[in-house]
């Protein structure tokens, strides 16, 4: 019996997920060659604009809501009464499975990124306001705040591979929200979808922190970390530049069955454990436990800058467009812009190896006020359109790093065994954080220069508190050099 039950177990997930990935790739390629049904703007039916289908005409929807709950019945559900042994990895499938995480780290920003993308055409054709528009957003972040929650605390308890299988198998499958055909269908599949991809993020900063050694985990995570948030956000701007005039809005979403597949096919490559996950000394545990970066002030940091992040990624898009630029050129400039954040990135990696990540958090945050405030006070911001939209997705880039930093440093300062759930804390207060940036965007969105200096202020919030946590850490630590971890310094 005890032979024939994970056997068994293994092949009905493995049904599972075929099934699921069939019925995504079935439900994308009918959404991609289904006959237009509305004229686009110069009263053409363009094969190629996509729109919504009825919920009777898309069973494959409901065919892959069935291969996942086959997957969920047939895992064992139940921890281990040993501690899993530890994957033993090879230079080679360390490099492997770090490639894997920040390949699926970048699929999984840009998801988040492209809701910003989406909401000017879904306003236009739904004909909504800014405010009913960001239920969208807050529908996704409370899904991204659960998922985040759920899977850091299922990670560490029942391993990280049939997690991610589980996760990028939901973010496949809700991709086919691109076809819903209301505005409240769309909202209750961004919920769906945010679940899944609030799993992965946490997730995958765990394997990264997992697959590293002490001495280097700090700085690698971090890099790998703020690479995969400038191309996330480059995937998604390029997405809207090149795919949105074709396709319309819709195809932002359904570009996710793709990816996806690609996802579940490396599946394989995740190790279940961290390498040499030994348990950590009481001592440094006590240390650590110490850290700031482990108590309210961390969580207050990541509801801070998830107010900015999510705030500016859900409403950068419209607001580029605010002053009359039109939507192909504000998504090249914004296109532009997340390409100059590429090398931009590596840069902070190196400073971050450098000078560790207070000073990097605080210097972002006074160059992104500065630059933000003199925009505003100079009266730029309101004549040159262009000169905004760059500046917006300046300061886009500077949260989002600000917010990436703090992340795997909880993830390095953890120990093995609650990696995953600390990550997953961290990130649900982040995701919190961000369920009220859309709506207090939403109410400035008709003046540029208002959120501007709203950015500018909370940038500056975010800065002195972390420059607060590195002072309250430094202290908390002094003396206990010896019994803490190997990490980058603070």
């Amino acid at each position: 019996m005890s032979v024939v039950t994970p056997t068994r177990g293994t092949a009905v997930v493995a049904v599972g997920t075929a099934i699921t990935l069939i019925a995504s790739a079935i439900g994308f390629a009918r959404a991609m060659t289904m006959p237009a049904s509305m004229p686009d703007m110069t009263g053409d039916f363009p094969m190629s604009r996509l729109h919504g289908m009825p919920l009777s005409e898309m069973p494959e929807m409901f065919v892959a809501a069935v291969g996942i709950l086959l997957v969920l019945s047939a895992a064992p559900w139940h921890p281990a009464r040993r501690p899993v042994a530890a994957d033993a990895l090879s230079r080679r499938r360390t490099g492997l499975v770090a490639v894997v995480a920040t390949a699926a780290l970048t699929i999984d920003i840009s998801k988040t990124s492209t809701l910003g993308f989406v909401i000017p055409g879904m306003r236009e054709e739904y004909g909504i306001s800014p405010g009913t528009a960001s239920l969208l957003a807050v529908a996704g972040l409370t899904g991204t705040a659960a998922g985040a929650l759920l899977f850091g605390r299922l990670a560490d308890r029942y391993g990280r591979r049939r997690c991610y299988l589980i996760a990028t198998l939901g973010f496949t499958a809700t991709s086919m929200c691109g076809c819903m055909p209301t505005f409240a269908g769309n909202v209750v599949m961004c919920l769906l979808m945010g679940v899944a991809v609030g799993g992965l993020a946490p997730l995958l900063v765990t394997l990264l922190a997992d697959v590293f050694g002490t001495r280097v985990r700090g700085p690698a995570v971090v890099a790998l970390s703020v690479v995969a948030t400038a191309i996330g956000y480059l995937v998604a701007a390029g997405s809207a530049l090149w795919l949105e005039p074709v396709f319309g809005w819709r195809i932002l979403w359904l570009i996710g069955a793709p990816t996806g597949l690609v996802l579940v096919a490396v599946t394989f490559l995740v190790p279940e454990r961290a390498p040499g996950s030994a348990p950590a000394a009481p001592e440094v545990r006590t240390a650590v436990a110490r850290s700031t970066l482990s108590t309210g002030l961390q969580r207050v940091y990541a509801a801070l800058t998830g107010i900015l992040t999510f705030g500016l990624t859900t409403w950068v898009p419209t607001l580029s467009r605010a002053d009359g630029l039109s939507a192909g050129t504000a998504n090249a400039l914004l296109t532009a812009a997340a390409l100059a954040m590429v090398p931009c990135a590596v840069l902070l990696a190196w400073c971050y190896r450098r000078f560790g990540p207070v000073p990097i958090c605080l210097g972002l945050a006074v160059l992104t006020a500065a630059m933000l405030f003199a925009l505003t006070f100079s009266g730029v911001a309101d004549g040159a359109a262009w000169v905004s939209a760059g500046a917006l997705v300046a300061a886009l880039f500077a949260v989002n790093t600000m917010a990436a930093v703090f992340l795997p440093v909880a993830a390095d300062l953890a120990e093995s065994g609650r990696r995953a759930g600390v990550a997953g804390n961290i990130s649900f207060c982040n995701r919190l954080g961000g369920l009220a940036g859309p709506l207090v965007l939403a109410a400035l969105v008709a003046s540029v220069s208002d959120v501007l200096v709203a950015v500018a202020v909370l940038a500056l919030c975010s800065g002195l508190l972390s420059w607060y946590i590195g002072r309250r850490h430094r202290t908390a630590t002094a003396g206990k050099s010896a019994t803490l971890p190997e990490k980058a310094p603070l």
